[in-house]
């Protein structure tokens, strides 16, 4: 199956932002550049992990579960850092996010499934004439 990465992280990076900027800048009141970038290392990491490998060789709920523990470590460790806290609400947060974005990477791991098998079918069922 051949992946088109330019049209699978313009689609993950968004989401990830506006779940990051929502849930850490609206929610916990976090600076919105440090939601903006901690969600795009997490959604780059998350991508080459959960999304080429995982999902490729496992399947959509293992890769889930694997984008909700990187999630979560991830964020938990940065906001940790900006915050100079490591436990009580930088934990919950971090569970929050890790929950809201297992979610939407759900139904993403899906789209990216149904997306990418369907354009590997035309291209191999497409008869080539000289």
């Amino acid at each position: 199956m051949k992946w088109n990465h330019t049209k699978s992280i313009s689609v993950k990076l968004p989401i990830l932002v506006i779940v990051f900027y929502f849930v850490l800048s609206v929610g916990y009141e976090i600076q919105w550049y440090h939601s903006v970038w901690i969600a795009l290392v997490v959604g780059l990491v998350a991508y080459i992990l959960g999304d080429y490998i995982i999902l490729r060789k496992s399947g959509n709920l293992v890769a889930t579960i694997a984008d909700l523990a990187l999630t979560f470590l991830l964020t938990w460790f940065f906001v940790g850092t900006v915050r100079d806290e490591f436990g009580g609400d930088t934990i919950w947060m971090s569970l929050y996010v890790a929950l809201i974005v297992a979610v939407v990477e759900y139904f993403y791991h899906i789209w990216l499934l149904k997306s990418f098998s369907r354009k590997h079918e035309t291209i191999k069922n497409r008869s080539y004439r000289t």
